[in-house]
């Protein structure tokens, strides 16, 4: 479950608002991705990690790639995500 968002845009796609600072075409995707990722318990496959550990053993930086020039970042804890935020590749 997401328990929190780094980015007030990211928070207005997963409530279904429009982010004037994002394609549209990005947040149809990212809206999909971030919905699925509230209904996640476990980590999957198609999550790739970032930057090794975050504060500790139980934190975990992960990314899902959206299109060549995004992506969806997170904390992975306790089986959730907290401090999500929508970031292009640079």
């Amino acid at each position: 479950m997401i328990r929190s968002f780094k980015s007030k845009e990211t928070e207005k796609i997963f409530s279904r608002r429009r982010a004037a600072l994002i394609p549209e075409e990005v947040q149809r995707s990212a809206l999909r991705e971030l919905r699925h990722l509230d209904q996640s318990e476990f980590v999957k496959d198609s999550w790739v990690a970032a930057n090794g550990n975050g504060h500790g053993a139980d934190v975990k930086r992960y990314a899902i790639p959206l299109q060549e020039e995004w992506r969806i970042c997170f904390e992975w804890r306790d089986g959730n995500a907290y401090d999500v935020y929508l970031a292009e590749n640079t």
